[in-house]
């Protein structure tokens, strides 16, 4: 079972990984003449997706190998050596390059905005290379864990402690649909385990359960009435 301290360590090494694509990123962006938002755009078209890819497999390799050491550590039965994730497809990435320029084709253009929505944009591209891998290996192993979606941040989002809720009972290619799903700048990691009771400090998914039945109870069975009660009882976004 991973410690807290493992997973903050790993956490920090994936926002290590990030501050290095945001640091290209915003010093590519601080080259281009986005007075020309039409070529500004057909510029970010090329390049994001080479920033997403050499980035995106860094945070997949740091996955790897800490998928690698919990399994290790958990001394489980039988052999698999993590593979990383497959590069997020190009036209993916170039969407979202369409996407975040959008600033710049409003009638006063905001360069400043536009940077803002890219920098999200990239933390959850690139991290969706160590996230997928995480997820991806489980499917695989022969002696396949099962994995939680764990809040790293202080103060999730509705979405993300509704998917929390839920505890470690990710683990069919069914439920990771669900477990692969980030908002940009989302906290969350995948925690895989091969223990029959998983407990990890620090995260709670029957309270934070107990929250979502809440929210549910007044909003009834609509996930958006039930997002937005759980924003307003508990405060978050």
């Amino acid at each position: 079972m991973a410690t807290r301290a493992e997973l903050v360590a790993y956490g920090r090494a994936q926002s290590d990984v990030v501050t290095l694509a945001r640091r290209d990123l915003v010093a590519w962006w601080a080259a281009v003449d986005t007075s020309d938002a039409v070529a500004a755009a057909r510029a970010l078209e090329a390049f994001l997706p080479e920033l997403v890819a050499a980035y995106g497999d860094a945070s997949a390799t740091v996955a790897a190998d800490w998928y690698d050491e919990l399994r290790s550590t958990a001394a489980v039965r039988g052999s698999h050596r993590a593979t990383l994730a497959d590069p997020l497809p190009v036209e993916q990435v170039r969407a979202t390059a369409r996407w975040g320029v959008g600033p710049l084709f409003a009638s006063e253009p905001d360069r400043d905005q536009a940077l803002r929505l890219l920098g999200g944009a990239v933390q959850r591209l690139v991290q969706q290379g160590g996230r997928s891998t995480l997820a991806q290996n489980a499917l695989r192993d022969p002696s396949p864990p099962r994995w939680a979606r764990v809040p790293t941040s202080l103060s999730p989002c509705a979405f993300c402690v509704m998917l929390a809720s839920r505890g470690f009972v990710y683990h069919s290619r069914q439920s990771a649909g669900e477990v692969d799903a980030y908002h940009d700048d989302c906290g969350c990691q995948p925690v895989p385990d091969w223990s029959p009771s998983p407990v990890l400090d620090g995260y709670d998914p029957d309270a934070l359960y107990q929250q979502y039945l809440g929210a549910r109870a007044q909003a009834g069975g609509d996930t958006r009435a039930i997002l937005a009660q759980m924003r307003q009882d508990l405060g978050i976004n």
